[in-house]
């Protein structure tokens, strides 16, 4: 189980760097004047080739819960990394903008099919007392692809032709190779391959999750009993499609009320202009050498991947909840700090007022990091049971594609014509997520992914813990269906 767990963990990391590096990479090039001369870029450009990635996110939306679900969620982050690839070569080739643009769809279809299998993957094969913190940890280690892409950059700038943005495109292939290479260490998730029929395979996977020598033991038949007594009780409660049974009961739109708010929160904080157009904010701020941005960004990265580690472990001890509140409150607080002091002083020579005002953005990005950035792969992971989890993170991952789509063409025109303004703006409507939250979402620290079940659906999805084991799944239907009958 330790061997497990580091292994998961590593997974983790890969996957969640191919993320970070895929979604930094623009940041760190629309930096670079090697890549804006190339391609002869303006406002109009700059926001399409940014936005790229998102289209292709939006359509691997559609694809990931059959793929996932079908397919397994190990052969889907395979899949994951072979298109990535594709990807990858055309980008680091590319001869003009369209061919660029082709290649950001191509890589973000690649991406978005590893953001719903590797989550699914690790929610469902980790306890509950560790799971918080490890998929926290996944979507925190995007920041280790987001400071491997700024290192990069920052070395490959002084490089005096094309491979000074070339060579940072063509090493994304690092993450996506080190994610292929782990794969075969790690096993299917058990409740993917009962819910196939495959329950030796799964009876091993579960002996190693409980960390027991033999299939036999009482904590691993009881494991299997409630994971297949459940996966069969969701047969019977919901017996169509995916997508039509997440609007279907008040429980299934209660969770889908969750995955659309929290995925449009993901980019609308305000934190897409810090990822994106940090370049920007700093010319705002009055600080325009290319080389003192890199540098900062450089640093920005290192200091939001520390606190996203540490709001991992934070989950598992203050709550999802709790920490995702005041994590909006202090991002509301900031945004109006950051608007007035780019205001009074972005056009001014007071280095006191310019340092204060990029202090100012490390603490809006530490909010976002310490809460928003674990939660990202924990929250829609757990709210979901496993019939509708890959389809709701799915929706979610949609939601958050869509709005981000949004922001990579508006935020561009936004910063340009609002200047400080935006910030004020992008604070008042904060308090709308902020309202969300406290009247959405619901705590599901230290809970089984069965008892968060149970939180939704009510206690006959785990009424399996009390019904003696069963020779077949029809057999746990039957009694499944009896339940929910009587219920």
């Amino acid at each position: 189980m330790k061997v497990l767990t580091w292994l998961l963990i590593i997974v983790a990391i890969v996957n969640s760097a191919t993320l970070g590096y895929d979604a930094s990479v623009m940041n760190s090039l629309n930096i670079l004047p090697s890549y804006t001369e190339y391609f002869h870029l303006n406002t109009a450009t700059t926001g399409l080739m940014t936005a790229a990635v998102w289209i292709g996110d939006i359509i691997g939306c559609f694809i990931m819960q059959p793929v996932t679900d079908g397919l397994g969620r190990k052969k889907a982050i395979m899949l994951s990394a072979a298109t990535c690839y594709v990807g990858i070569v055309l980008q680091a080739a590319a001869q003009n903008a369209g061919m660029f643009i082709v290649a950001r769809i191509i890589v973000g279809i690649g991406a978005q099919l590893s953001s719903a299998a590797a989550p699914a993957l690790l929610g469902e094969l980790l306890p509950a007392k560790i799971r918080g913190r490890v998929l926290g940890f996944f979507f925190s280690c995007f920041f280790v692809g987001s400071l491997l892409v700024s290192i990069i950059n920052y070395g490959s700038q002084s490089i005096q032709s094309t491979w000074s943005w070339r060579l940072p495109s063509l090493l994304q292939l690092i993450p996506s190779t080190l994610a292929l290479c782990l794969l075969p260490f790690v096993p299917e998730s058990p409740r993917w391959l009962i819910a196939n029929g495959k329950f030796e395979h799964a009876r091993e996977v579960l002996t190693i999750i409980q960390g027991k020598s033999n299939p036999d033991d009482p904590d691993v038949v009881s494991a299997f009993d409630t994971i297949e007594t459940t996966i069969a009780t969701e047969k019977v409660m919901f017996p169509r499609n995916p997508w039509i049974e997440i609007f279907a009961t008040p429980a299934n739109r209660k969770r889908l009320a969750i995955l659309v708010s929290f995925g449009i929160m993901l980019e609308m904080f305000g934190n897409y202009v810090v990822s994106y157009y940090v370049g920007q904010i700093l010319d705002q701020a009055g600080i325009t050498n290319t080389k003192t941005q890199t540098q900062i960004n450089v640093i920005l990265n290192c200091w939001s991947f520390a606190i996203a580690i540490i709001g991992s472990f934070a989950l598992d001890y203050i709550g999802r909840r709790k920490q995702t509140i005041w994590s909006i409150i202090g991002m509301i607080v900031f945004l109006y700090i950051l608007g007035g002091l780019t205001k009074t002083y972005g056009t001014s020579t007071n280095k006191s007022g310019i340092y204060g005002t990029i202090a100012v953005v490390f603490l809006f990005q530490a909010c976002y990091a310490f809460a928003i950035t674990p939660m990202t792969s924990v929250y829609p992971t757990e709210v979901s049971q496993y019939k509708l989890r890959t389809a709701g993170i799915a929706i979610f991952r949609f939601m958050d594609c869509g709005f981000g789509l949004l922001a990579s063409f508006a935020m561009s025109y936004a910063m340009a014509n609002l200047g400080w303004k935006f910030y004020i703006i992008n604070a008042s409507y904060n308090f709308l997520f902020l309202a969300a939250a406290y009247f959405l979402f619901i705590e599901t620290k230290g809970l089984t992914l069965e008892e968060i079940t149970a939180k939704f659906e009510g206690p006959v999805v785990l009424q399996g813990e009390t019904v003696e084991p069963s020779k077949s799944t029809e057999n746990k239907i039957a009694i499944a269906d009896s339940k929910v009958l009587n219920d």
